[in-house]
């Protein structure tokens, strides 16, 4: 995930955490500080501590910790001729590099590329910003390692061999008849640590509308690099799928991993729509949903608002004014002065009157044109929702107020609501998609 950025907040209890994640210095991050404070034997103790010295509380710091369980894990997971590759920017690879050199060890870095691009940027006060970073580092004396090896635009040319004379400087190396030796270069060339790679374009066939997206010759490259074919490819934040994609594509075994039930669909839906990929954490009949309804209130609310077409959950998950999940329509209404949509979720066996009657009241609050109240089974209270009337779009009237329920998603019925934009392309969608 992306480490905390500068710059206005503008929206950001809207915005959803596949996609933009956002970092502060919360209950949670105090918690994960006061773990590694308290474990002295854990591989980044020390370096937490050392960055809390520097930072204090602040995002970076909750930023940090996070990634420093997870890295911790990768660690352990590691074989000896494994290897790890973290991507970043350069808001924290300096951070990152102590914090990986902490856990795996100094003696496991090998190298930092530089994942060089060219994409039309500029700045007041200083130079264009045209390069993430990769780390990558190994735990085993002898990782498993190939060369970039790239074609040679010239391989009929040749060079001049070298070598020390007896002073040790360097001079062109001669035969008995003292004329200078020549060696034919060879018809492919080693890349070094920069890696020149174009971004995806904004309307290149590749892109999925996912805003941390990474080109997939970038990952194959990665996966080539350290690994062959039948090996294990592990992304813990697979996102819309890149690696594992690329991962498949290479022969090589995989798993993805990642917090977003929508990151899942989109992988299995639109990116590897013709591989057979097995799921787990995500929700598949009642049963399941039911159980995730109880396990987990928060994650049930971000997979039952992901159902519903052009919505995205709530961020703030906590005292959040009864609004699970935002979208906007396509077209703005006819009657009505915005193209706001709200969603409420309650996975409880029978949500109350009175909760659908808070959640309308929100509704109208917030001046949102349509308004989606999601059950886990259906809601008996139909004329509660029609008494909150109609709003027009392109002509056609639709109920302001919507009931819908996990047990309509699993037999295919939707709720009859106007076009929504995609929240992530901003083009109009069809019912039913979210592509």
């Amino acid at each position: 995930p992306p480490p905390p950025r500068a710059g206005p907040r503008g929206g950001a209890d809207a915005q959803f955490r596949a996609f933009a994640d956002t970092w502060s210095w919360d209950e949670a991050a105090a918690g994960r500080f006061d773990d590694y404070a308290s474990a002295v034997a854990r591989p980044a103790h020390s370096a937490i501590v050392g960055f809390h010295r520097m930072l204090g509380g602040c995002g970076m710091l909750a930023y940090l910790t996070y990634m420093a369980e997870r890295l911790e894990h990768c660690h352990r997971l590691l074989k000896p001729t494994g290897s790890l590759w973290l991507h970043c920017d350069p808001t924290a690879s300096h951070a990152l590099k102590m914090l990986l050199d902490a856990i795996i060890g100094a003696d496991g870095f090998r190298n930092e590329v530089i994942w060089s691009y060219r994409r039309w940027t500029a700045s007041k006060n200083r130079l264009p910003r045209l390069h993430d970073v990769l780390l990558h580092y190994a735990v085993g004396e002898a990782p498993t390692f190939h060369p970039v090896l790239i074609p040679n635009d010239n391989p009929n040319s040749s060079q001049y061999v070298s070598a020390k004379d007896a002073s040790g400087k360097t001079v062109v190396k001669r035969d008995s008849a003292g004329r200078a030796i020549k060696r034919q270069t060879s018809s492919h060339l080693a890349v070094g640590d920069v890696w020149e790679l174009p971004i995806i374009s904004p309307n290149g066939r590749e892109r999925l509308g996912y805003q941390t997206q990474k080109p997939i010759k970038l990952l194959r490259r990665v996966i080539e690099t350290s690994s062959n074919p039948g090996d294990l490819v592990l992304d813990p934040f697979c996102g819309c799928g890149t690696t594992v994609d690329a991962a498949h594509q290479l022969g090589r075994r995989w798993a993805g991993i990642d917090i977003s039930s929508f990151a899942i669909d989109l992988i299995c839906e639109r990116r590897m729509i013709d591989v057979a990929i097995d799921t787990a954490g995500i929700p598949s009949d009642m049963r399941s949903a039911s159980k995730l309804a109880a396990d987990d209130p928060f994650g049930f609310e971000a997979w039952a608002v992901n159902r519903l077409p052009g919505f995205v959950p709530n961020t703030k998950q906590v005292a959040d004014g009864g609004i699970d999940g935002r979208a906007l329509l396509a077209v703005k209404p006819d009657d009505h002065p915005s193209r706001l949509a709200l969603a409420q979720v309650k996975g409880g066996k029978s949500p109350s009157v009175s909760l659908l009657r808070d959640f309308c009241g929100v509704t109208r609050q917030q001046a949102a044109a349509v308004g989606c109240y999601v059950t886990l089974r259906p809601s008996p209270h139909g004329a509660i929702a029609a008494s909150e009337g109609k709003v027009s779009v392109a002509g056609i009237d639709y109920q302001r107020m919507n009931l819908w329920s996990i047990a309509d998603y699993f037999e295919d019925r939707w709720p009859k609501l106007p076009m929504m934009a995609n929240p992530y392309t901003g083009k109009p969608m069809m019912q039913g998609s979210l592509f």
